[in-house]
């Protein structure tokens, strides 16, 4: 019998636990920051596949405005890590430059947009996806 409750309460303390830590990576500021980064991307493939490239530049101004913001902030993963003291600070430095580089990728494609250059913004659309491969590879908690 002591087994048993034993047992379902390691279950239930471990099922709780990820449901608390879930809810707390989902609650970060940064995270909203991301989500509304992803909506606006969406849009703005959607401009520039429709031909848009005004509207398409508009939402790259606002996507420059949610990283800027993001710049701030620290990835809950280094929180979920335990990171603290060089550990931390060097993370936080690299999610910096990350942020920093996808800023600058963003202000080139809002000028391809604006010169309506395709060849560019393509070039430049690649750019984001690839900085999105590192900044989710390396700062995105498995929530």
């Amino acid at each position: 019998m002591k087994k048993g409750l034993l047992a379902a309460t390691i279950v239930s303390m471990s099922c709780s636990s990820a449901l608390f830590a879930n809810s707390s990576c989902d609650e970060t500021a940064l995270h909203g920051y991301m989500e509304n980064i992803k909506n606006e991307m969406q849009a703005m493939s959607s401009d520039v596949k429709s031909g848009d490239n005004d509207a398409a530049a508009q939402r790259v101004t606002t996507l420059i405005s949610y990283f800027e913001k993001s710049r701030g902030e620290t990835p809950y993963k280094f929180t979920a890590e335990n990171l603290q003291g060089d550990a931390l600070a060097q993370q936080q430095e690299k999610f910096t430059k990350v942020v920093d580089d996808t800023i600058v990728i963003l202000k080139n494609l809002e000028g391809a947009l604006q010169a309506d250059n395709e060849a560019d913004v393509r070039k430049w659309l690649g750019e984001v996806g690839g900085q999105r491969k590192i900044g989710h590879g390396a700062f995105k908690a498995n929530c």
